[in-house]
């Protein structure tokens, strides 16, 4: 497996201490700073308002690809959004309650304008996620939201990837190399992977680590996330890979989330 995955995945785990303060009752309010300005990590959200105005903002910003080239983002009529990416081959669909936004595309823009203007955190995130953007590696944002299990919140992120030069197999060995790469990462604190499986279902094999963290500052108790790693190949020659982390006291609310993010993961001809 390339090493770089294991790089730009140990690049997700360096959080605000503010999440926590959102999420969780009885943790520290002051925000630690970014140890990283290139990870994601912030609290913010959304109420059912803005969970509108990200609709509209991505109807209104879908682009129709010309010749299937490109990528295209559609909200869907039950909430959901799904990314197609006919560069790379492959699509996948976002629940509803996730901001799902391509790095650098019209939506990301007219989001980080309008719901960033009055949510200072979003703003300093998204921010954040397009210093470090990575043209044609970084492929699409997703923030968890959720305002009807709690308004005004950011409970997690992802990010999807895609490395066009990438041809090794998604077999066991891999996924021990994935394993033991993520546990050895001293940017993500105390990872340990509790699965890790190969699922071949549809017309894609996906390769699925996921494992508990702890995040501690030194200012407040121990902070435990959750964090979900899919790698799939839509080609031989190149793999995407998406890595999802989440406050891990919500893990049983977002565990249908998470494998329907999977089980929507489809190839199609790049």
């Amino acid at each position: 497996m390339n090493r770089n995955y294991l790089r730009h995945a140990a690049s997700l785990f360096v959080l605000l201490i503010a999440i926590v303060a959102c999420v969780l009752p009885g943790q520290a309010t002051q925000p630690a700073p970014l140890m990283d300005p290139l990870t994601i990590g912030t609290a913010v959200a959304g109420t059912a308002q803005v969970a509108e105005q990200q609709t509209a903002a991505a109807q209104l910003f879908t682009e129709t690809p010309v010749g299937m080239s490109g990528t295209t983002i559609e909200p869907l009529s039950d909430g959901n959004t799904k990314y197609t990416d006919y560069d790379a081959g492959f699509e996948v669909t976002f629940p509803a309650g996730w901001l799902a936004l391509r790095p650098n595309a019209e939506e990301f823009n007219a989001a980080l304008v309008n719901q960033a203007a009055t949510n200072s955190m979003l703003h300093d995130q998204m921010t954040a996620d397009q210093a470090g953007y990575e043209a044609n590696y970084d492929r699409l944002y997703s923030y968890i939201l959720h305002p009807d299990i709690k308004k005004d919140v950011m409970f997690g992120f992802s990010k999807t990837a895609w490395d066009p030069e990438d041809s090794s197999v998604l077999d066991n060995a891999n996924m021990g190399e994935l394993v033991r790469g993520l546990e050895s990462q001293t940017l993500i604190p105390g990872f340990r992977v509790d699965v890790a499986q190969i699922h071949d279902e549809g017309n894609t094999r996906v390769i699925e680590v996921a494992g508990r963290w702890t995040l501690n500052d030194g200012t407040a108790d121990p902070v435990p996330f959750y964090s979900v790693f899919y790698f799939f190949k839509p080609t031989q020659a190149s793999t995407v890979r998406i890595a999802i982390s989440f406050v891990q006291d919500y893990q049983d609310e977002f565990a249908a989330d998470v494998k329907s993010i999977m089980d929507s993961i489809k190839l199609i001809e790049p």
